[in-house]
Order: structure tokens, then C-alpha cells, then sequence
């Protein structure tokens, strides 16, 4: 029986074909899925040519690609065995036909031994005297910020987070370091997320290097565990990489984030990076931080000031020079860090002449040549890592150092002399740059645009060459060492598959990108975004900001505004709502670029946008100065319909800020409307103000007419904003008349259509609706689950409104169900200033307060609440509900019975009575009637209390109106008695008890509403 070899053994290398690993000694060896594949299928016939049709049928099976992708990968797997193509150790090139592996192999050889779970030890250093392993890197120095990251490793698998700001100038070697970091933690099984940070591409786009680090990490091995914990405990990061699920997960977890905010987003990433690493130790890296987005500095500030116990490593780099110039909030971040003992810098300096011999040793093999060319660059470099490398690439590229058989040399001529040196990284940069060809010039400058990362694809519009001829230039400059290294293979949405190349260094990027003249630039970008266009078709959504930039600087104006709204769509998906307002307003300044006819359109739909993106993230004011802005362009084009829009909008939001001014701007929407033709256009605009009316001055026949006529003039609309205008006068048309089983459907409606646009805020409000609605249905039952729901999602979201609503609708359950001790300590802690800022939180919670305390007997607290409510009304004109004033009204007149004061309470009864006979509104209206007798019974009037008493028996006859039914009937039974008719009073008595039960028995029985509801009934009765 043949048994499948463990391992293959060749060189110092160790291939283990079942688990994708490829060893050198102890060091993991970082390799990609295709050079992987490649190597294990060159290794299976070793000594055999292998054509290149063959490895393309093999490793890419099914998928058209060219044999430049397969000279990417090859090259790939080249680098990382540190094989020269040009004197081979492992892979030898057979002409035009294909490649043979020439190393000796020797297989079945057992695998070394695992490594405990949890044991973290560093690998084993090399015996003194002896070479190091050769490394394609060239890796030299940095001991002493490897053993400080492996001193902060270790006190993170002890459970102490560790934040670590590694920093230093440009080319210092910060990435190298971090490179040096990971394949260290990859040999021994530490998982790694790796994140970058592009310039230009990613400043705006809100958790970009974390979101693309655990897409990355999603492909690995052990995705399925990593998929499992974002659905578990961060559900908002996996909706942002939704191509890992069906479609049926993918809805099911729309559900899940609805409403999510970016503080969610925040808590849920810490709260994964805990529990990866509760089994094993995790680090995570994000590269030049000086380009990143706001966003990803709050997970950072969020992580490192958390307490909980996180076997994570974080590593950032960043350039500080870079962000003090530009004053980034990076620098603010680490400073504040660093004061607070919360983080930790690694500072780079330069290498040593030594380390720079060694390097010099490693690269060229020849210590005669290492000694000779350090005593001359070191000087020059003053040992700066990414000049030392390109001084001697320079010497290379000038044939000033030569290969002869397969051995470096010096040339004849001195390559040390000073003509040979630049003084200045950039300067010789510059130099590199000019020795190229005309094509590899035209090639690096087009990348230089495209950025640190391109696909050769990109290039194809700004080089007007094939996909193939632009790879061989690639290639070239490959092998060359020049400018670029393979970085695998890029695909496209439309099919399209060529080489991915990245840059040896940011600065390369960056000195070919400041070299191009405006026009020049201008013009690569405009055919490189075009290129993106084509290559990702109908889903270009999914770089849409790249696109925004690419014709913003391409002076595609029209596009480029297309592009940044979709950026902002984006963001708004991934509840970033700053960043995504950040995109409108960066439309919103290239309007003016567009063609004069246009410019009012434009700026009118991204006005509302930014409004609309505005309020979802509570900042009311901001969206209502768009709307101003709004509503004068508007005004200017003749476009009425988005000024009447506009209009409606302002009276809307105004709600949260100033109350006044709401019905202001319903009467200018609706004086509006008379000026066009359309129906349903003024049937909206009639019921928005009729609809106010009844919310801020209470009923009036008319508008509840006019009402009644809109809801039926737009029950067929199809425009969700429409739909939930709808939903909302009718439940306000409803609750007023106490016809709370409509409101109820009403608000359920308009509830269901807020969660399928994803508008948390309307959802928060149409819920609220339903619970008051069940409440004085008497469905408490419905109304605890319908809380419930509502609070997971707020406090998921830490919505602070939406929290403080839900718990004043629990507070007033509660204040119903006679805890009164529990209604208050509810409102208390529900309340604070942020909450009272809400109108409509303020006087629904301050009410409730002084219903919790008259409850408990407190009528100093009680009578507080009531001046606090007297205050804002009277002294900041504050505009209480309509819906309000009942409970307000009712509260005020029991407080002044119970302290003895009956003509104050006869006229706030009165009051009650006459605001609630218009709509009218039974509950309070009955109630009212119940007040009245209390009061007559109090002064000894027992005619003028019968009278009321069975005006209020008769409303609450003729509808289900629990609230004031119980309370009505035990009112009538204490009058009963005191006129010494036992047989009514007990009937009465049964019937308010009868109302109590059924109420009790809408809760599970095990909810402690049921006893107090039943305990305190006895007490309540009699009062």
C-alpha cells in the first residue's frame, strides 16, 4: 500500500503538501495560493520538464489566463526560495517551453514535531559561527525592536493587550520590520491580520485596511472560525463582507444590523479581537497609518483603552514627520496614548556601517565586495535602509557591480567613485528613473497613478498596449529589480485576469507621481478610472471612491460627483455616517465644474442626501441647513416639487429642534403646493400640515378631515417617503380619536417599511407608536416583546434616543402596573440632558416622573416635574405633543386633589375635559369625567359626582379602554358606598377587578408587573 509522503525534503527546504506549508529550518516561508501550487506540481516531477501548459491547465484550471501570469508566479516563487533565474538552484527555465525542478528531492521524512497550543517560544537562533540560511530579503539589524516586539508578544498571550506604534522616516524599513514580525509569528501558528493603508485611496474610507484584513484572513484556513466569530460577536464587520455568505445569510443579517451605528462597529471589533484571541494569541498589523481613515484611529483609541483581558498584539507604523505637517490625527492619537500609558513606540534608526556589510554580505555573497562598497555607501546613506538598496541597485542598473558567471564583480572602473553616488534619496531615484526605456518610463509613470498596488489591466488605456505587452514591460522591470515586484494575479468582475504588481516602496510612487506635469497627471487618471470602469462594470459601486478620485483628478467632473455619491452610499453601509457626509460635500465642491444647465439639479439631490445622511446621524441642525441650502436652489431652478419637498423635510426635522418653526414651514409646503397640478403631490403636502397640527395644537375637526381625505388620496403611492408620511398621519389621526387598534396597524406598517429602507430613526419612532398604542390597547403582554426588540436593537447600537424612548415606554408600563418605584428609577436613569434635548422625550419623560411620584406619595418631586414641564412651555416655548397634554393635564388634577387643593384640580380636570371632547379622546375623556366625581365626592356633592361617574361608565362601555375602565369603575364603587348601596358597589368592584385580571394575564406569569399590578390594586382604588 503506497502511503502519501508527509514531506518533501530538498535544499533546506521543507514542503508539506497537506497543510500548504513550506518550511526553510525553523522559519515559515510566506507563500502565495498560486506559487504554492506551482511549487508543489514542479517538486511532484522533479527532473521532468513541465510545459506551461500543463501548470496553466493545473493550477489555473477553468480560467483563461496567459503565460505572463504564470511568469508572475513563477518569478513569485523565485523570490521566495531565493533561487536565481539566471544561475538556478531549484527551478531551471526551459526555452519557450516550460520549467524543470533540478533540485535533489526526498520524500516520506517525518515532519517536525508540533508546538504546543500555548507555547509561544521564539525560534531558535543560529549556532554562532555558523551562515545564516540565505533569505531573498536580504534581512540585516533590527535585534533590538525584534526582542522589544517579542518582550510585548509575550505579555500579550499573558492576556495584556499591547498597542505598538512603530515609527521613523520614510524608508526606514518599518514594513520590512513588520515583514520580519510575521514570519516570525506565521512559524509559530500565530495568526496574523494584515492591513494597509493606501494615499488617496483609503483617507475616506471608513475602516478600509481592517475590513480588507479580515477579508483576507477569510481565505485562509481557518476561515470557517473566523466566520463564525464575526456572525457570533461582530455581525456589523461581516456585513461588510457579505461575498462569504448565501443569500439567505446575507438577508438574515441585514436583519441583525439594522440600525447599526459606528459606535457599534467600534465595540463589536474590540469584542472579536478578545474572543480570537482567548484560545491563541493574535496580532494584528496596519501599515502606514499616516494615510489611514478616521475611523480606524477610533478602533485603535477604542482597543487600547479597553480593560478586558486580550491576548492581541496591534501593530501601526507611521511616518511622524508626515503627520504633523498635515496635522493627522494620528499624532494626536499616539501622543495622547503615550501620556496615558496606553500604547508603546518603536522608533527605527538607521543601520550600522556593520549591518549595512551584512546586508552587502548577503547580497552579494563576496565579503571582499560587502567591505568595499559599505566604507563608500554607508557615508553616503548614513545607513538609511531604502537608500543603502537603491544605491546598490543603482550600481547594479549601471553596471558598475556585474554578475559573470553566476558571481558578483566589480567592474573594471571604480563603482565606488562620486559620480556613481547620489547624495539625496530622491535625487537618485530621479536618476533610476531617467536610465529607463521609454516604455518603462511611460509604464512606472501610469502605475505611479494607479497607485502602490495596480493591476497591469489598469494600464492598458494610458500605455495603448495589450494586457500581454504591458506584463512583459512589468516583467522586465521585475526582473530587473527596478521600481516594481510581482505581487500575484488581479481579476476583474468583467473576466479580465493579469498581473498584479506593486511598487519596492511608497517613495517610488510617490517622486514618479510629483514628476508628472498637471496635464499629464490629468490625463492618466481619467484613462485609468475608464480602464476601472470597464474592468468592474455593473460594480463599480464597490470602488467607488477609487473612481471619485481618479475622474475627480482627471477632470471628469460629471463622473467623478457620480462616484462620490455612490462613496458615500458606502459608507452609509458601513454606518459611517462623517465620512459619508465627508463624500457629498466633496461632490458638492465640484459642482460648479459642471455645465452651467446642471449644476442646480446636482446640487439639489446631493443637498438632500447629505441632509438625510445628516439626520440619520442625529445631527438635526446640520441637515436642516442643507435643507435651507436645499430649498433656495430649488427656488432658483423652478423646481417646486423638490422645494415643497424641502419644505415638508424642515417641518419635519424642526420637531427635534425648534417646534415653532414646524408648522411655519408646513404652511409654506402646503401654500407651495397650490402652484402645481399634481394630486398626490398636494394631498402630501395637505396632510403634512394637518397632520402637524394635530401633533402641536391639538385636534380640530378640520384637519382630521383633511387627514382622512390624504390617507386615501396616496394609499396607492409607491415612494417609500410617501408611504411613511402615510403611515404617520394616520397614526397620529388614530391615537388622537383613541382608535389605538388602527394606530396600532398604522404604526406597524410604517415600523416595517423603516426597517426595509434601514431607517433605525423612523423604526424607533412608528415602535414607540405601537407600544402606546398596545398599552392602552391593554395588550402589555405585546407591548414588553415589541419593547424588547426595539431595546436590542438600540442598545446594539448605543442610540441614545432610542434607548431612553424604549425605557420611558418600560417606565410607563410600570407607572400602570402600580410600580410606581420602578417607573421611577426607569426614568431617572432614562433621562439626562442629551435625552431632554428631544422635545418629545423631555415632556413624555418628566410626565411619567410626576406620575412614578404621585404613585409613591412624593408631592414635592411631583410638583418639581410639573414646574419643569410649566417652564419649558412657558419660559422656552417648548411645544408639548397634543397627545401629551392629557397625561399632563390628568397628573396635574390628581396631584392637587391629593393635597387637598380642589379648585386647582376642578380647573386642570376641566382642561382635560375640554381638550379631550373634540377628537374624541375616550381614555382621558373618561378619565376627566372620573376626576370631576372625585372631586364632587370630596366636597360632599354626591348629585354632581353621579352625573360625572356615569357619563364615564358610559364611554368606557362603549370601547375597550382599560386604562381609564378600572379606574372609573373602582371610583364608582367608592361612591356606591359612601351612598350605602353595597350591591352596586360590589358590582363596580368586580368589573374594575375583572379589567385588572385581564390586564395581569396579557404577562407571562412569572412577570412581576402581574404582582404588583395586583398588590397595589386595592391600595390604588380607593383613591
Amino acid at each position: 500500500m503506497n502511503e502519501k509522503p508527509r514531506s518533501i525534503v530538498f535544499s533546506e527546504f521543507r514542503l508539506d503538501p497537506d497543510n500548504a506549508l513550506l518550511w526553510r529550518g525553523q522559519d515559515r516561508v510566506a507563500l502565495a495560493p498560486k506559487p504554492f501550487d506551482v511549487l508543489c506540481h514542479l517538486v511532484g516531477r522533479a527532473g521532468k520538464l513541465v510545459t506551461k501548459d500543463e501548470l496553466l491547465d493545473v493550477v489555473w484550471p477553468n480560467i483563461n489566463v496567459g503565460e505572463s501570469s504564470l511568469s508572475v508566479t513563477i518569478n513569485a516563487l523565485r523570490f521566495a526560495l531565493g533561487d536565481d533565474p539566471k544561475a538556478p538552484r531549484y527551478i531551471e527555465t526551459v526555452t519557450r517551453r516550460g520549467y524543470r525542478f533540478i533540485a535533489p528531492v526526498s520524500v516520506d521524512l517525518p515532519q517536525a514535531p508540533e508546538r504546543p497550543a500555548r507555547e509561544w517560544s521564539s525560534p531558535p537562533s543560529q549556532p554562532s559561527g555558523l551562515p545564516s540560511p540565505p533569505r531573498p530579503r536580504w534581512w540585516v539589524g533590527r535585534s533590538g525592536p525584534l526582542e522589544a516586539l517579542e518582550d510585548l508578544f509575550q505579555r500579550a498571550v499573558r492576556g495584556e493587550r499591547q498597542l505598538v506604534f512603530v515609527t521613523g522616516e520614510v524608508g526606514i524599513g518599518k514594513t520590512t520590520l513588520t515583514q520580519m514580525l510575521i514570519e516570525r509569528m506565521l512559524a509559530r501558528g500565530v495568526r496574523v491580520l494584515l492591513g494597509s493603508c493606501v494615499e488617496h485611496f483609503g483617507t475616506d474610507e471608513a475602516f478600509l485596511p481592517l475590513i480588507e484584513a479580515l477579508q483576507d484572513r477569510c481565505t485562509g484556513d481557518d476561515a470557517p472560525v473566523l466566520l463564525k466569530a464575526l456572525r457570533d460577536h461582530a455581525p456589523t464587520w461581516l456585513a461588510q463582507i457579505p461575498g462569504f455568505l448565501s443569500g439567505n445569510e446575507q438577508a438574515e443579517l441585514r436583519k441583525e444590523v439594522f440600525g447599526a451605528t459606528r459606535e457599534r462597529m467600534l465595540r463589536e471589533f474590540c469584542e472579536l479581537l478578545e474572543v480570537l484571541s482567548a484560545e491563541s494569541p493574535l496580532v494584528i498589523i496596519v501599515d502606514d497609518l499616516h494615510w489611514t481613515d478616521y475611523a480606524t484611529l477610533d478602533v485603535l483609541s477604542r482597543f487600547a483603552r479597553r480593560n478586558k483581558k486580550a491576548s492581541v498584539l496591534f501593530v501601526a507604523t507611521f511616518r511622524p514627520i508626515d503627520v504633523r505637517i498635515v496635522n493627522h490625527p494620528t499624532w494626536k492619537l499616539h501622543q495622547d496614548l503615550q501620556v496615558h500609558g496606553l500604547s508603546t513606540e518603536i522608533a527605527l534608526d538607521r543601520l550600522s556601517q556593520a549591518e549595512v556589510e551584512q546586508y552587502l554580505l548577503l547580497r552579494f555573497d563576496d565579503a571582499e565586495i560587502a567591505h568595499t562598497l559599505a566604507t563608500r555607501i554607508f557615508p553616503r546613506s548614513e545607513g538609511q535602509p531604502l537608500f543603502v538598496v537603491s544605491l546598490v541597485g543603482d550600481l547594479i542598473a549601471q553596471e558598475e557591480i556585474i554578475e559573470v558567471e553566476g558571481r558578483w564583480r566589480l567592474a573594471l572602473r571604480s563603482p565606488t567613485s562620486q559620480s556613481c553616488l547620489s547624495y539625496d534619496l530622491r535625487e537618485m531615484i530621479g536618476g533610476q528613473i531617467d536610465r529607463l526605456t521609454t516604455d518603462e518610463q511611460r509604464l512606472v509613470e501610469a502605475a505611479s497613478v494607479a497607485g502602490i498596488e495596480f493591476s497591469a489591466a489598469t494600464l492598458v488605456g494610458a500605455m495603448n498596449q495589450s494586457i500581454s505587452e504591458v506584463e512583459v514591460i512589468c516583467e522586465a522591470l521585475v526582473r530587473k529589480g527596478q521600481m516594481l515586484t510581482a505581487s500575484g494575479i488581479a481579476e476583474w468582475p468583467n473576466g479580465t485576469v493579469a498581473g498584479h504588481y506593486s511598487f519596492l516602496h511608497s517613495l517610488y510612487q510617490e517622486v514618479l507621481y510629483q514628476r508628472l506635469a498637471p496635464g499629464q497627471r490629468a490625463q492618466l487618471h481619467r484613462q485609468i478610472g475608464e480602464m476601472l470602469e470597464e474592468g468592474y462594470g455593473d460594480q463599480t459601486a464597490e470602488i467607488a471612491s477609487v473612481l471619485a478620485l481618479h475622474f475627480e483628478d482627471g477632470r471628469d467632473f460629471a463622473k467623478a460627483v457620480r462616484y462620490f455619491a455612490q462613496a458615500a452610499d458606502n459608507s452609509s453601509q458601513r454606518f459611517s455616517h462623517n465620512e459619508a457626509a465627508t463624500y457629498i460635500t466633496r461632490a458638492l465642491n465640484l459642482v460648479a465644474r459642471l455645465p452651467l444647465e446642471n449644476q442646480l439639479t446636482a446640487r439639489i439631490l446631493l443637498l438632500q442626501r447629505r441632509a438625510w445622511i445628516r439626520r440619520s446621524s442625529g445631527d438635526f441642525r446640520g441637515s436642516i441647513e442643507d435643507l435651507h441650502s436645499l430649498i433656495s436652489c430649488a427656488a432658483e431652478a423652478k423646481e417646486v416639487c423638490s422645494e415643497i419637498n424641502g419644505l415638508i423635510d424642515l417641518s419635519r426635522f424642526y420637531l427635534y429642534v425648534d417646534r415653532l418653526q414646524c408648522l411655519q414651514f408646513a404652511e409654506r409646503a402646503l401654500a407651495k403646493s397650490q402652484d402645481i397640478d399634481e394630486g398626490a403631490f398636494k394631498a402630501v403636502a395637505r396632510g403634512n400640515s394637518a397632520n402637524l397640527n394635530l401633533m402641536l395644537k391639538g385636534w380640530s375637526d378640520e384637519d382630521a378631515e383633511v387627514c382622512r381625505q390624504v390617507l386615501t388620496m396616496i394609499v396607492d403611492a409607491r415612494d417609500p417617503r410617501v408611504l411613511l408620511r402615510r403611515c404617520s398621519i394616520a397614526c397620529v389621526l388614530y391615537y388622537s380619536a383613541s382608535n389605538y387598534a388602527e394606530s396600532c396597524l398604522a404604526a406597524k406598517e410604517g415600523r416595517q417599511l423603516a426597517q426595509a429602507i434601514g431607517d433605525e430613526y423612523y423604526y424607533i419612532v412608528f415602535n414607540s407608536m405601537v407600544a402606546f398604542s398596545l398599552l392602552h390597547l391593554g395588550d402589555w403582554g405585546a407591548l414588553r416583546q415589541c419593547v424588547a426588540e426595539a431595546l436590542e436593537i438600540t442598545e446594539k447600537n448605543a442610540n441614545r434616543q432610542g434607548i431612553a424612548l424604549c425605557r420611558l415606554t418600560l417606565g410607563w408600563l410600570h407607572a400602570e402596573a402600580l410600580d410606581f418605584a420602578g417607573a421611577r428609577q426607569i426614568c431617572d436613569e432614562a433621562l439626562d440632558p442629551e435625552v431632554e434635548a428631544n422635545p418629545f422625550s423631555l415632556f413624555i419623560g418628566r410626565n411619567l416622573l410626576a406620575k412614578a411620584c404621585l404613585g409613591l406619595r412624593d408631592y414635592p418631586a411631583a410638583l418639581a416635574q410639573f414646574n419643569e414641564i410649566k417652564r419649558q412651555i412657558g419660559i422656552d416655548r417648548a411645544a408639548m405633543d397634543a397627545t401629551i397634554y392629557p397625561h399632563y393635564h390628568y397628573n396635574f388634577s390628581q396631584y392637587w386633589i391629593e393635597v387637598g387643593d380642589l379648585t386647582s384640580a376642578r380647573e386642570e380636570a376641566m382642561r382635560l375635559q375640554e381638550i379631550t371632547q373634540a377628537p374624541p379622546e375616550r381614555t382621558y375623556l373618561a378619565l376627566s369625567h372620573r376626576l370631576l366625581a372625585r372631586i364632587a365626592m370630596a366636597e360632599q356633592n354626591f348629585e354632581d359626582a353621579e352625573i360625572h361617574i356615569s357619563r364615564a361608565i358610559s364611554i368606557v362601555e362603549q370601547a375597550k379602554l382599560p386604562l381609564a375602565a378600572w379606574r372609573v369603575f373602582a371610583t364608582a364603587a367608592n361612591l356606591h358606598e359612601s351612598a350605602g348601596d353595597e350591591a352596586k358597589a360590589d358590582e363596580m368592584r368586580r368589573l374594575s377587578y375583572q379589567v385588572i385580571k385581564e390586564l395581569s394575564e396579557t404577562l407571562d406569569h412569572d412577570d412581576p408587573l402581574r404582582e404588583s399590578l395586583l398588590a397595589g390594586y386595592a391600595t390604588e382604588a380607593l383613591r
